[in-house]
């Protein structure tokens, strides 16, 4: 885990799931890493966002970033995927309507730091990332819906990341349905 002050920011094991509270930390190395990024990767042709729970001020969060970026045109995303993994990124490849192409970022084997989710020009998913993080940013009472249903998954699958992910996908499917009404 990468550490500030003797305090933890980043860093879980794969698989697992564990929330913290929201760590003001998390801007600062969303910044730091997006600007590591900057030179290899070239900010006129990608825009890069931080997305997710770690994104959101007194939201509990994994800590884990959530990064992602718009590759505005699809004949950047080779160039993408090597500038990525000169920087020590693995592609775990296209998840499709599940992400995008996702990488991630190993402090150690088995211990992620970063999510990195790279989108087209024009998909739906970049929008989504975007509005939900908004509205849990601007919506103090949905926020709060959505921490205690995140402790509760936590609490419940502690071992179990990709139910605990799926146990989330019907509240983000209602807000993001709300958004477009």
């Amino acid at each position: 885990m990468q550490r500030t002050g003797g305090r933890a920011v980043l860093g879980l094991r794969k698989g697992t799931v564990e929330l913290m509270s929201h760590q003001p930390e998390w801007r600062f190395a969303f910044v730091a890493e997006r600007n590591r990024l900057s030179d290899a990767i070239g900010l006129d042709k990608y825009r890069v966002e931080h997305i997710g729970s770690t994104s959101v001020p007194g939201l509990p969060a994994k800590p884990v970033l959530d990064m992602a970026v718009l590759v505005r045109e699809r004949e950047l995303m080779p160039a993408l995927k090597s500038a990525l993994t000169s920087k020590g990124y693995i592609d775990r490849g296209d998840k499709g309507q599940n992400g995008g192409h996702l990488f991630v970022f190993e402090e150690s084997v088995e211990v992620r730091t970063i999510h990195l989710h790279a989108l087209h020009y024009g998909d739906p998913q970049w929008l989504a990332y975007l509005r939900f993080r908004d509205s849990l940013r601007s919506d103090g009472s949905l926020r709060d819906e959505y921490a205690r249903l995140k402790v509760c998954l936590a609490n419940a699958m502690p071992n179990d990341r990709a139910a605990y992910t799926a146990g989330k996908n019907d509240f983000i499917q209602r807000v993001l349905k709300a958004i477009q009404e």
